[in-house]
């Protein structure tokens, strides 16, 4: 055997793990410079209608990307041997892009009066005209990012989302600081001309990769949409549970109340991205490792990897419970400041999602969609519920009390059937902990 061969997958595993890893911090890092400064700049009518219109264009790109990735890279790596057939799998995947770009429009067009109105945001009419083309430009970008993904190629797609996220952000700072008035539907057109040139950019390095155009293969679409059909559902209903708190929220309490809300999750939202990157690189989740050591290894890495995720997200809690006065006066200002009390209580629902997101991959890695489908849709069902009774009875803070009440039954439901079909037990992740620190420890020694 070859050292020098069998070291070339695992150096291009580390490059791609760093690549995921910088392309998601500097994601992180643009979308919160700008909130920072929204927060400021925007009053609390107009900031909660922007976060309205990212919140919905969020489900958008989590339906696309839950209804074509998984299985575009998976067909792709299948066949990936097979020009002919890859160049019909990439076109039936863009095809199917497009499609659903149209037809997420056309849900758009028919609704967005509805939403103008039970949210309070009319500021949004002309800004959802500019999204209708955004969503079409989407469509080649995610596409050709989706293409990079499937030959672990992520320099383009850190580029891409550079340009997508920094030329807003370039918008709001030249706004701010030349003392022009920041008005959404120009941020829109912003949004717009950084998702063009982020597709552009994506193309330059998905382009290698990319087959001749061979016509449409029903074909192939009708087996992308079985396979993705069950991911859409999961990453929808996942979507809403997250987020059924501040929907209820803004139809109940109006925008005021959704920007206070809002502007405490963005603060627990930060260590997220980071979190599960870094979580991912040090303990790959693997479905043909779970397969060849059976239950055991299918606890084991799902036991680790919830230890390092939360050895990630400890520090962060504990730091906001001490400082969330200082830390809500930095990140939103003297205007929200009525949100400290919920950023301690939201600061804890990140112990609870660890657990949720490796069950959804321990249930698919296993050949399970089906029931992880069905147990994020009854969290997100029991998350809307719990949001009216609490909302109602409590006012602002029975928004966060009711999602931390929705996480923690989920929570005990998941680990009841973990601990049935694979002896999970929860607690075993915190002894990983340690361990994580103690690699940390010994890898920056070394550097």
């Amino acid at each position: 055997m070859n050292p020098e061969a069998s070291a070339k997958p695992r150096v291009s595993n580390l490059r791609a793990g760093f690549y995921s890893l910088l392309e998601r911090g500097a994601g992180m890092v643009l979308s919160v410079g700008t909130a920072v400064i929204l927060l400021r700049q925007l009053s609390k009518a107009d900031f909660a209608a922007w976060a309205l219109f990212i919140l919905i264009t969020y489900f958008i790109e989590m339906g696309r990307s839950g209804l074509i990735q998984n299985g575009l890279m998976r067909h792709l790596a299948l066949h990936r041997h097979d020009k002919t057939e890859t160049g019909d799998i990439a076109s039936a995947a863009l095809t199917l892009n497009l499609a659903f770009a149209l037809l997420s429009n056309l849900a758009l067009w028919a609704f967005s009066g509805w939403i103008m109105r039970n949210w309070g945001a009319p500021q949004l009419e002309n800004v959802w005209v500019v999204y209708f083309f955004s969503n079409i430009a989407a469509s080649f970008l995610y596409h050709f990012n989706f293409v990079q993904q499937s030959h672990l190629e992520f320099r383009g797609i850190f580029w891409a989302t550079f340009c997508q996220r920094g030329l807003l952000l370039a918008w709001v700072l030249f706004c701010t600081f030349s003392g022009r008035e920041l008005r959404l539907f120009e941020m829109s057109v912003a949004l717009l001309a950084g998702i063009a040139g982020a597709a552009a950019l994506s193309f330059l390095f998905a382009s290698p990769f990319l087959s001749p155009w061979r016509g449409i293969s029903y074909t192939w679409i009708l087996k992308l949409i079985a396979y993705g059909k069950y991911v859409l559902g999961t990453n929808l209903s996942a979507m809403l549970y997250k987020n059924a708190d501040k929907l209820v929220l803004g139809k109940l309490l109006g925008p005021a109340a959704f920007a206070v809300y809002d502007a405490a999750g963005k603060v627990t939202q930060l260590v997220e991205a980071p979190a599960f990157s870094i979580a991912a690189v040090v303990f790959p989740q693997s479905a043909e490792h779970m397969k060849a050591g059976g239950r055991a290894a299918a606890a084991g890495l799902y036991e680790r990897s919830v230890g390092a995720t939360l050895a990630i997200i400890l520090p962060f809690v504990v730091f906001v419970l001490v400082f969330a006065e200082p830390v809500m006066l930095l990140f939103a200002g003297p205007a929200y400041a009525d949100a400290v009390g919920i950023l301690r209580l939201t600061a804890f629902f990140g112990l609870f999602m660890p657990y949720a997101v490796q069950f959804g991959t321990l249930l698919d890695a296993t050949g399970r969609p089906a029931l992880n489908f069905l147990y994020t849709i009854f969290t997100a069902v029991l998350n809307i519920i719990l949001s009216y009774w609490f909302i109602r009875n409590v006012g602002l803070m029975g928004a966060a009390l009711a999602t931390l009440t929705g996480y923690a039954i989920s929570f005990l439901l998941m680990q009841r059937l973990l601990y049935r079909e694979y002896g999970v037990l929860f607690w075993r992740a915190w002894k990983y902990i340690p361990e994580f620190y103690m690699l940390i420890y010994k890898r920056l020694r070394k550097a």
